[in-house]
């Protein structure tokens, strides 16, 4: 079994000091007795493992990331954040709880070398930890924020009077610095019982991901290249047997595609995926796709929707990339004993559109979640279910997409791709029949492909879609035009309990509010409470 080294090993580690979870609470880190604590290899390796929360995951806000693109609105409508509506005020920011953590990393590397006996490979492996979520940190405060402070010593943030901002690419160096030790010194795998610790192949996903952020195409060409070489993982269900939706379940969350995760462990580390993403009434509300996620799908002849002789606009999901119903739970559909009813009549129950608060307000719910074994309305507020920070598919399209920007239409470019497609039972992406809809013919071609593969892929996994718009430059079209939900329209039926009937994919889109975006939008504003502590801190252009 795979629960082990963030949720079991450490806890028992602690003993009579407390748990895992909230070691750093109890004994914050300046209180640590550099006489009594920093004295066995177990002391380094507990405290490392606490700076594993940084991770996202459900608990901290990860699973409703797609709501600030134009993949979702959401369906609870109070939680629907600043960002999603296209909000960003400087007081509604913050980076202290990343700066504390970045602090509880270069503690540990200060501290380390105080302890005596401690094998060298495990020493540099810990090290390796640490560096790699320090990397990660700031990877992310650079992404939301532009120039940060960087800090490589232990003193808090608050404690560095007249801290100015690094530019953003002295800090990008740094990340890789971090990355790069971290690709050396961390083992290609841990023993059993230390599942879920960093390893060399999640370290060089991560430096992908960041390089790709920063179209840094060569080294994250060679980065990703690296996992795939590596031969250590593979897609769940490669050969596309139809059992895609199962690697959102619980008992797939130690496959072969999972590469780092986020560890949860009931009942005492546990998240709420199904909880809350359930539709009405058997779980909360969830976050709800759009008809713009829903059109990204393709048919099964491989075409887009608009090109594709098979599409019916008024049968919409038959013919359809299978992983569009694993992801969108629709009209007619039955799960957990519910049959969906969307229409905006009383007689579809709380599932229809606009019959309380947290109904669907697209006409659509996500299902990818939804794990049948699992009921939503107790067990999915307290699962055990990991969360798949980088999965191998991530690593295939980001080779894809860089290798195609460096060597436009290279052989391995569509090669990556159509390994991610394959799975899905989806035609391969090809260079030499024109007359086929899967024909890419020139650089751009495959780029958009690839881009809509990012898309439909990872659609409803998180915040990766609200990034990818930015660094590809379309956030400004994408979160601009209109949000839509179906179509429908209502007419006269005296036979009717409700007096009216709902024909559904007909008539006019339903309009919803939408987002906005500007230019300057592509970081957030600096926190308005750090340069109220701090006035040498300066804020970003246009707010």
């Amino acid at each position: 079994m795979k629960k082990n080294i963030l949720s079991v090993t450490i806890s028992a580690l602690l003993l009579s000091l407390c748990s895992c979870s909230d070691f750093l609470d109890r004994y914050p880190q300046e209180e640590l007795s550099d006489g009594s604590f920093w004295t066995k290899p177990v002391d380094a390796e507990m405290f490392v493992a606490d700076i594993y929360g940084v991770l996202p995951g459900s608990a901290n806000g990860d699973i409703d990331g797609d709501i600030n693109s134009d993949n979702a609105v959401h369906g609870i409508k109070w939680a629907a954040g600043d960002v999603s509506k296209g909000i960003y005020d400087p007081a509604g920011f913050g980076w202290s709880g990343s700066y504390s953590s970045i602090r509880a990393c270069n503690i540990l590397l200060e501290k380390i070398d105080m302890i005596e006996d401690y094998p060298t490979a495990d020493k540099e492996a810990t090290i390796g930890e640490a560096r790699f979520l320090r990397g990660y940190l700031y990877f992310e405060l650079i992404q939301q924020f532009g120039d940060v402070p960087y800090v490589e010593s232990s003193l808090a943030l608050d404690q560095l009077e007249g801290i100015t901002r690094t530019p953003r690419e002295e800090v990008y160096k740094k990340v890789m610095e971090d990355f790069d030790y971290a690709i050396e010194k961390l083992p290609k795998e841990w023993s059993s019982d230390k599942y879920g610790r960093i390893t060399k192949g999640a370290a060089y996903a991560m430096k992908a991901r960041a390089a790709l952020y920063y179209a840094d195409w060569e080294v994250a060409a060679a980065a990703s290249k690296a996992v795939i070489d590596s031969n250590q993982y593979e897609l769940f269900d490669a050969e596309g047997t139809g059992r895609y939706a199962e690697l959102f379940w619980e008992s797939q969350e130690a496959c072969s595609e999972a590469i780092l995760v986020r560890q949860f462990n009931a009942p005492d580390n546990t998240n709420y995926i199904i909880g809350w993403e359930c539709f009405p009434t058997k779980g909360w509300g969830g976050i709800n796709p759009t008809q713009s996620l829903v059109d990204a799908f393709e048919c099964i002849d491989g075409a887009p929707i608009s090109k594709s002789s098979l599409y019916k606009e008024n049968d919409p999901f038959t013919n359809r990339d299978p992983r569009l119903e694993v992801c969108v739970l629709h009209d007619g559909e039955e799960m957990y004993g519910t049959v969906i009813k969307v229409a905006p009549l009383k007689s579809s129950g709380n599932t229809g559109i606009a019959q309380h608060g947290d109904a669907t307000a697209t006409g659509y719910y996500q299902q990818k979640w939804l794990d049948p074994s699992i009921d939503p309305q107790s067990t999915g507020w307290d699962m055990g279910k990991d969360w798949h920070v980088i999965r191998f598919a991530e690593v295939l399209l980001t080779y894809a997409e860089a290798k195609n920007e460096t060597t436009p239409l290279d052989d391995s470019a569509f090669e990556a791709v159509n390994r991610v497609r394959r799975r899905a039972g989806i035609p391969e992406l090809q260079k030499t029949d024109a007359s086929k809809p899967t024909y890419c013919g020139t650089q751009d071609e495959l780029r958009q492909r690839i881009r809509n593969e990012w898309r439909v892929e990872f659609a409803l996994e998180g915040g990766k879609r609200q990034w990818d718009i930015r660094r590809w430059g379309i956030a400004s079209e994408v979160l601009n035009a209109p949000f839509l939900g179906l179509k429908y329209k209502l007419v006269d039926d005296p036979s009717s309990p409700d007096g009216q009937k709902c024909i559904l994919y007909e008539g006019e889109n339903i309009k919803l509010t939408g987002s906005r975006y500007s230019d300057h939008n592509y970081v957030y504003p600096v926190p308005q409470s750090e340069i109220d502590l701090n006035p040498a801190l300066t804020q970003n252009s246009g707010y």
